[in-house]
């Protein structure tokens, strides 16, 4: 199954593709079933669990607390990642751990000619650098994204189609739920970048684009989840393609590529109203008094209503109440099970009137 999402820290001129097999296979422990959570009121606690092996703790809605407040009916999930399967995804290492079909330079090679521009300065190349003006002078001199002091893949896009920029053989597990993320930049603003990213050779699903508008440097997160289904192996190939044919322009830069297991625990979230209960404050009456009438708008199929005494004794017959006192009463309704703040109301019951006596002449 595939899941896709962007969250973007500003706008970037750059087609990414995610290119994935759908699977109707959905099992396994990555896969949880879903939380169905009914509460009473406007708000509950939302409480995430600790996954061994797993770390990085996040909601929905970005926060990183392991609880979390809500106020509204809804869908909501938390997630945890496992550990990243891609070597070398922040060029940390260099040249290292993954194959291309680009041609790799590096500052200062001999034998290329006397290129105009720097060792990038030929369409489908690419080097490892801390800056892309290193490798080409018209490209813009910005820093990796990691830490602002390490190494980047840097393209300079060829104009044959479906070129493989980066790929990499991993290990995946079947039935597993996995994240595909990359932070991606513009290193010349001419005809953004068209990329595609595909799992084991497919290419069929998915396509997200990203506005233009963004200056070069400004790194930009893309991820997706992606279920394995009946996929499993040690060497399963990811893979970054240049979809765009044009010359001129088509420079980019690549970091911090990650793919790893994710166990996403989605929940449903219902809140229910709180009963409001309203009774008449206090009453009198002869002999007996019927508590039910002192509940303003009574509705015996809603709602299941207690009545207690002063002492807390629970009143099996409200209708018929010979003494005096406080009385108190709560609504519970009947579908929710949601019951109200109790209520108190005071009855005051007066002894009936004698009959007067008869006297013979």
């Amino acid at each position: 199954m595939f899941i896709l999402s962007l969250k973007k820290q500003m706008m970037f001129p750059m087609l990414l593709g995610i290119f994935v097999c759908f699977f109707s296979s959905r099992v396994l422990a990555q896969v949880p079933a879903t939380i169905n959570v009914s509460d009473c009121g406007t708000s509950t606690t939302l409480n995430s669990t600790t996954i061994p092996g797993y770390s990085n703790l996040i909601w929905d809605n970005g926060s990183t607390a392991t609880s979390r407040v809500v106020n509204a009916s809804g869908a909501y999930w938390w997630q945890v990642t496992g550990a990243n399967v891609v070597t070398n995804g922040n060029f940390s290492a260099g040249n290292t751990g993954f194959t291309s079909q680009y041609t790799y330079r590096y500052v200062g090679q001999n034998g290329i000619g006397n290129p105009c521009c720097g060792v990038l300065s030929a369409e489908g190349t690419y080097a490892i650098d801390d800056n892309p003006r290193d490798v080409h002078t018209n490209f813009s001199s910005f820093t990796d994204h990691t830490n602002g002091a390490g190494n980047m893949l840097i393209v300079n896009g060829s104009p044959t189609n479906n070129q493989i920029v980066w790929t990499q053989n991993i290990p995946i597990i079947a039935n597993t739920d996995y994240v595909f993320s990359v932070w991606v930049t513009s290193a010349s603003p001419a005809n953004p970048a068209q990329l595609q990213f595909s799992i084991n050779g497919n290419n069929q699903l998915g396509t997200t684009i990203i506005p233009a508008g963004t200056a070069d440097g400004t790194w930009q997160f893309f991820t997706t989840t992606w279920n394995s289904g009946g996929i499993s192996g040690n060497n399963i190939p990811i893979a970054l393609v240049n979809k765009n044919t044009v010359a001129n322009g088509n420079d980019f830069a690549i970091d911090d590529i990650v793919f790893a297991p994710v166990y996403r625990q989605n929940i449903n979230v219902t809140l229910n109203p709180i009963p409001v209960l309203t009774l008449t404050p206090s009453a009198e009456a002869c002999g007996v008094y019927n508590l039910v009438q002192t509940i303003v708008g009574y509705d015996n199929i809603t709602y299941a209503y207690v009545f207690k005494d002063a002492q807390g004794n629970v009143i099996n017959n409200p209708t018929a109440v010979v003494q005096s006192g406080v009385y108190t009463i709560t609504a519970q309704n009947r579908v929710t099970g949601c019951t109200s703040l109790p209520k108190q109301t005071t009855i005051t019951i007066n002894p009936n009137p004698q009959k007067p006596g008869i006297t013979s002449l």
